[in-house]
């Protein structure tokens, strides 16, 4: 009812805790019984009859991050097939319970990869090692999209000894959009091989409108997965403002598959002043103006990026400081 399927927000994803505390009596990873009577069959089979996939979430090692439930380490065949048995389009691996193990996390994201593809069913493939062992160097030649920092948390800046664990500068949107920069994304995305810096986390506790809005700008224009962490049944006017940004959406989907960088720093700004861009499949451009309110020399208090495309602020695709909506550009593989 709210569009955001036509517009291209096609999975529903489930992350840690929809499973038991055990295993069944071969092996097997099985639903919570309580959250989930029927089954993740039956789940499924209801996301399928709304014209939506669906993303269940699992973990490299043997627990998983929340909940002390089972991880995947020495079941990935078994469970490879128990989640595309059940009819899941997407499936997310992160990083927990691999205390003792001394594999590679390429070693070990590798057996998952090969184990979905043995199923025969097309999943994508959602790597979650918190951008350990320089993923962005190998991570589109194991899954469809991986995370390239630690969890991002719903503050604008977020640093300091309470970090999580992982790389990166920070959990912020500030920070997350420094670390790409550092990162230079070109040099990585490519379709099916997609940059992941996490959940938007649009609108949600100390995210502001400017906040939200500028995060959104920067996800599309990284061509980065468009996951957003929200009930769209109960979606404010702000929030529904930047998902379904429709012009925001064709930069994030834009064939050329690629994703944008900084190009400019404001001398004497202390990085406060700022230009990234990339290029667009009809040969434009899309630029992003952005203060990141990083000192008072830039300017209005207010932090944020305008998009423009065609190369001229007079026909640009936005009207505002950050953007909104779209699938992002995960695939199917």
């Amino acid at each position: 009812s709210q569009g955001v399927r036509d517009l291209g927000y096609t999975y529903v994803a489930l992350d840690d805790c929809w499973s038991a505390k055990t295993r069944d009596g071969a092996g097997r990873l099985q639903h919570d019984a309580a959250r989930f009577p029927n089954g993740m069959q039956h789940v499924a089979d209801y996301v399928h009859s709304k014209g939506l996939l669906f993303g269940l979430y699992t973990s490299v090692g043997d627990k998983t991050c929340k909940g002390d439930r089972p991880g995947s380490l020495g079941h990935y065949a078994r469970d490879a097939a128990t989640l595309t048995g059940w009819g899941v389009d997407m499936i997310k691996m992160d990083h927990c319970g691999l205390a003792g193990n001394n594999d590679t996390d390429r070693a070990l994201y590798g057996n998952m990869s090969r184990a979905l593809n043995a199923t025969g069913r097309p999943v994508l493939f959602s790597m979650c090692n918190w951008g350990e062992a320089q993923v962005w160097e190998w991570g589109a030649d194991v899954a469809q999209m991986y995370r390239i920092q630690m969890d991002h948390l719903p503050f604008w800046k977020f640093s300091g000894a309470n970090k999580s664990a992982g790389v990166g500068l920070g959990q912020g949107t500030y920070d997350i959009i420094e670390w790409m920069a550092e990162l230079v994304p070109s040099k990585w995305t490519k379709r099916f091989g997609w940059m992941d810096p996490d959940f938007l986390m649009t609108r949600y506790l100390t995210m502001d409108f400017t906040a939200s809005r500028t995060e959104y700008t920067f996800w599309a224009l990284w061509s980065a997965p468009l996951l957003v962490s929200t009930d769209v049944r109960k979606m404010s006017k702000d929030k529904s403002t930047i998902l379904k940004n429709k012009e925001v959406i064709a930069i994030n989907q834009d064939a050329l598959a690629t994703a944008g960088d900084r190009v400019f720093v404001g001398p004497g700004s202390g990085g406060a002043v700022q230009v990234w861009a990339r290029d667009l499949a009809n040969g434009d451009k899309c630029v992003v103006l952005y203060n990141s309110g990083a000192t008072k020399a830039a300017g209005p208090s207010t932090r944020g990026g305008n998009v423009f495309a065609d190369g001229d602020a007079d026909n640009g695709g936005s009207d505002g400081d950050a953007l909104g909506g779209g699938s992002g550009g995960s695939g199917s593989g």
